[in-house]
């Protein structure tokens, strides 16, 4: 294996191929199994590792690697240290070149690099002793079960044990994705910082749900940390989780929290980073970007934890979000903070940024100054991006979590001629996985 690719894969080279294969990292030698041939390139499952490279180690879990595949971790096999050189390099190759001779630092390290995840999904099925839960192996829809996920707070894995097991006695059926019957499909969970309060959502295909208010009895009391329990409906086919029905069981369908000295609702639907402490140090990077007299529009915002957090040294913030529940979780949180100066609008991005540019007076007195780009992994919309050039923003703050679409539309920015890149900062936001976080500030040319 001589390089690393995004994907979470080592590049080898064999039969005239660029061949692809996760769960090893330069300095590798490897035996293979070709699972997928394209005329240049293939892809392969380690069938044996007949020597490693430099900063590999002893994975904790068994079920990462061969034979068992599982999809939930990329690096457990490397030390940290390693992790975080490989990721600089992933954004170097991915970024550098797009303007040549600017220092992209070291990536930023996680300060919790295990049991990090404040939320987790897990798909639910049969196993050999009853219910089991567990995470996707990697191209197919098995479930890989496991004991202990060394991703999540051990709690997740303590609780879904004993929900399981419960539902085992009350002959609960898990869902079947091929016949579409079956009751209980996913078993997710969310926790504030310190685990003191936990939210368990139960999805199912149906709303029947067997001897619910005695699960609900015995779970709490089992668990105090229970804040709520919600049986989400869901019965559609198809990989989407959450459906768009839900039976409150228990408590509340939200968490509460606390960063930099805010506090926040979140719903259980509603986005939030999954590495609390990562977000922190982001927010504090982010915070040092802006000024006193700026107008920020916070897009992608989830329930504006970017944009709340900046509201006291801005003139004024708008947040749009597509999520009726992230928005509700906003301006709440708005109320509970005692913050004026912050608007959520309701609305997908594409649609909602070009009534604010093109028509500013409807909201504010100016066209904003700063934009907040946080979008999910398939990255900006190129009408946004054309929307922004448009109206000539002076200041853009792009948050990516995937290298490969950032470069994409840093690329439209660019080629317009009208912005260059002022400083990019990679943070480890997902520790033994190839997934990296990474803000650019890019700033109009006057």
């Amino acid at each position: 294996m001589e390089k690393i690719a995004a994907g979470g894969f080592g590049i080898g080279y064999g039969e005239g191929k660029t061949i692809f294969v996760p769960y090893t990292v330069i300095g590798d030698v490897v035996e293979v199994q070709l699972v997928t041939r394209k005329k240049d390139v293939a892809f392969a499952k380690v069938q044996k590792y007949i020597t490693r490279g430099p900063g590999t180690i002893e994975p904790p879990c068994p079920s990462f690697g061969p034979p068992f595949f599982c999809g939930g971790c990329d690096w457990l096999n490397l030390s940290y240290e390693t992790q975080l050189k490989y990721k600089t390099e992933l954004v170097r190759e991915q970024i550098q070149s797009l303007k040549p001779g600017i220092d992209i630092p070291e990536t930023i390290a996680s300060p919790v690099t295990q049991y990090y995840r404040n939320k987790a999904f897990m798909p639910v099925g049969k196993g050999k002793n009853g219910l089991e839960f567990g995470i996707y192996e990697r191209w197919s829809h098995k479930i890989v079960p496991h004991k202990t996920c060394f991703l999540h707070p051990p709690e997740f894995d303590l609780i879904a044990h004993r929900c399981l097991e419960l539902m085992d006695n009350a002959k609960v059926q898990p869902y079947d994705e091929t016949s579409h019957i079956g009751t209980l499909r996913h078993i997710g969970f969310r926790c504030s910082k310190d685990k003191k309060q936990i939210l368990m959502i139960l999805v199912t295909r149906s709303a029947k749900l067997p001897f619910s208010n005695l699960l609900v009895k015995k779970l709490t009391s089992e668990f105090p940390q229970l804040s709520g329990i919600v049986q989400n409906i869901n019965r559609e086919k198809g990989n989407v989780i959450l459906g768009n029905e839900e039976k409150i069981l228990y408590g509340n369908p939200y968490i509460n929290e606390e960063i930099n000295n805010l506090k926040f609702r979140i719903h259980y639907k509603s986005f939030w980073q999954v590495n609390s402490a990562m977000l922190q140090l982001i927010i504090k990077n982010i915070n040092g970007k802006v000024q006193p007299e700026d107008t920020v529009l916070d897009t992608f915002s989830g329930i504006g934890v970017l944009g709340l957090s900046l509201a006291a040294k801005v003139r004024e913030v708008f947040c749009i979000e597509e999520s009726y529940d992230a928005i509700e979780d906003g301006k709440f949180n708005c109320q509970l903070n005692n913050i004026s100066n912050v608007t959520f609008l309701n609305g997908k991005t594409e649609d909602t940024l070009p009534v604010i540019l093109n028509s500013p007076e409807k909201y504010t007195s100016k066209i904003p100054e700063v934009i907040i780009l946080d979008p999910p992994r398939t990255g900006v919309q190129k009408s946004v991006l054309e929307e922004i050039i448009k109206a000539q923003l002076s200041h853009i703050l792009y948050l990516s979590c995937s290298p490969i679409t950032l470069r994409r539309d840093l690329n439209i920015l660019l080629e317009s001629g009208l912005y260059e890149i002022i400083s990019i900062h990679p943070f480890d936001m997902f520790p033994q996985t190839w997934h990296i976080e990474t803000l650019v500030e890019l700033k109009y040319k006057k």
